[in-house]
C-alpha cells in the first residue's frame, strides 16, 4: 500500500507538465489573437521583462533556445520595427537588443492580455492558495537548480 504522501507527490508531479503546456497554449492563442506569432511574442515578452539593452545571449537563455535559432526571430522583430540591435560598446562580440517604442507598446499590450488570462484562469483561487503555489514552485525550482538537474 502506498502512503498518502507518495500519492500526493505523484499527483502533484503528474499535473505540472500538462498544466504548463495548457498555460503556454492559452498564452500562444492570446498572442495569435493579437496577430503575433508565438516565437515573436515570447521574444518580445522576455525582452521586455529583461529590461532595456539586454544581451542577445541572455534573451536566448530566457527563451531556452540557442543563440543561432534566436537570430531569425530577432531579424523578424527588427524588420517589424519592434526591436533594434547593436554591438556592445565594451565587447563588440556581444549583441545588445532592445525594444523600440513600437515594441514597448506591443509588449505593454501583451502584458495586459496576459494579465487578463491570469485573472480568468485563477478565478476561485484564494490569495493564500496562490501564495502557497508560488512558494512550492519556487522551492522546487531552487532545488532542481541546486541539484543541477536543469541547466
Amino acid at each position: 500500500m502506498t502512503s498518502k504522501r507518495f500519492q500526493l507527490e505523484s499527483n502533484y508531479s503528474r499535473t505540472l507538465l500538462p498544466l504548463a503546456r495548457l498555460w503556454r497554449q492559452a498564452a500562444d492563442r492570446a498572442l495569435s489573437g493579437m496577430g503575433v506569432s508565438a516565437a515573436s511574442g515570447w521574444a518580445l515578452v522576455q525582452l521586455g521583462r529583461l529590461g532595456d539593452d539586454a544581451r542577445q545571449t541572455d534573451l536566448a537563455r530566457e527563451l531556452d533556445v540557442t543563440g543561432a535559432s534566436l537570430v531569425r526571430v530577432v531579424d523578424q522583430l527588427v524588420a517589424a520595427t519592434l526591436v533594434n540591435r547593436r554591438p556592445d560598446e565594451i565587447d563588440g562580440r556581444v549583441t545588445r537588443v532592445y525594444l523600440t517604442q513600437k515594441g514597448l507598446d506591443l509588449f505593454a499590450e501583451i502584458e495586459r492580455v496576459f494579465a487578463d488570462l491570469r485573472k480568468d484562469m485563477l478565478i476561485g483561487v484564494s490569495d493564500s492558495d496562490l501564495a502557497i503555489a508560488i512558494d512550492v514552485a519556487e522551492r522546487l525550482a531552487a532545488r532542481f537548480t541546486r541539484q543541477r538537474i536543469v541547466k
